[in-house]
């Protein structure tokens, strides 16, 4: 495994994919020489806001999720793998970020 991909493994991040759309969660593997990841723990982030309207995931992965917003979050899931030729955008999520997603509870 490269340097690269042991530094993003146990982290949690938002990954966006353009054929797979944006997931949260913990990373158990990841190539990104060959584009893929695995998240454990993972939502699917359908449609968030973010806390200065820039609607960015950097803006969720620093900040957590918009309080009192009406958000939707896909319901957690064991593992989620992503592969995306295009390549994978991925942000490292602040522990009170991860919190956020993970305790959201929707209407």
């Amino acid at each position: 495994m490269s340097v690269m991909n042991e530094a993003v493994v146990g982290k949690y991040v938002i990954v966006r994919a353009n054929t797979a759309g944006v997931h949260a969660g913990r990373v158990v593997l990841a190539d990104l020489a060959n584009k893929m990841i695995q998240l454990e723990n993972a939502r699917r982030l359908w449609r968030v806001y973010t806390r200065d309207k820039s609607g960015s995931i950097s803006d969720v992965a620093a900040n957590g999720l918009k309080p009192n917003a009406a958000h939707s979050i896909g319901a957690p899931i064991s593992t989620v793998t992503i592969v995306n030729d295009a390549g994978l955008e991925i942000a490292e999520m602040t522990g009170a970020a991860w919190e956020s997603v993970k305790n959201y509870v929707g209407e």
